[in-house]
């Protein structure tokens, strides 16, 4: 396993769930394992592809919930508002990606696919197929569309943000394991 960290300046905010059910935010869980696992959450509802499928719908205070059962440590991650179309758009057609997949599959499709294509679609990201999740994110930073970040951890670094780095071998490798108890290929 890769053992390189990414470390990312961002404004970091205090965790507080009102803050974190309005707007757009990307949600790290495990955001310390190879791979973390990616949701979107818009709104205080929250959405993801997983290896048993789709994850729609979500209320915030269940994933909530979940995160403290399950002691999972998470990052959420603020985009900047999209000035033109509404949440309940950009709800619907993130819904709409996650559906164009049946589940993560190696070589097949990853938690980041379907944000990938919500990332094109409203904030102008090119789709880069193989780019990896610590990748994407340092675009998104380049490109001012991170707004502030906050973490139910409290091993950040003020303002940092540290993620592990990992290879496509390593996340399609990761996937395969994942899936076995779950799937005969």
């Amino acid at each position: 396993m890769t053992e390189n960290f990414i470390q990312i300046k961002l404004n970091q905010i205090n965790f507080d769930s009102y803050t974190l059910s309005k707007q757009v935010w990307l949600v790290i869980l495990h955001y310390k394992r190879i791979p973390p696992h990616i949701g979107l959450m818009i709104d205080g509802n929250y959405n993801s592809l997983t290896i048993k499928g789709h994850e729609t719908n979500i209320d915030f205070q269940v994933l909530l919930k979940t995160i403290a059962q399950k002691k999972i440590e998470a990052c959420f991650i603020e985009l900047q508002k999209q000035p033109v179309f509404s949440s309940h758009f950009q709800l619907e057609i993130l819904q709409h990606y996650i559906n164009q997949f049946d589940f993560v599959k190696q070589n097949y499709a990853t938690c980041l696919s379907p944000i990938k294509l919500f990332l094109s679609e409203f904030y102008g990201v090119e789709t880069i197929s193989d780019e990896l999740f610590f990748e994407l994110l340092i675009r998104l930073k380049d490109n001012e569309f991170l707004k502030c970040f906050t973490s139910n951890s409290a091993k950040f670094d003020s303002n940092t943000i540290t993620l592990p780095c990992y290879t496509n071998k390593e996340l399609q490798e990761l996937i395969s394991k994942e899936r076995q108890p779950y799937y005969r290929e």
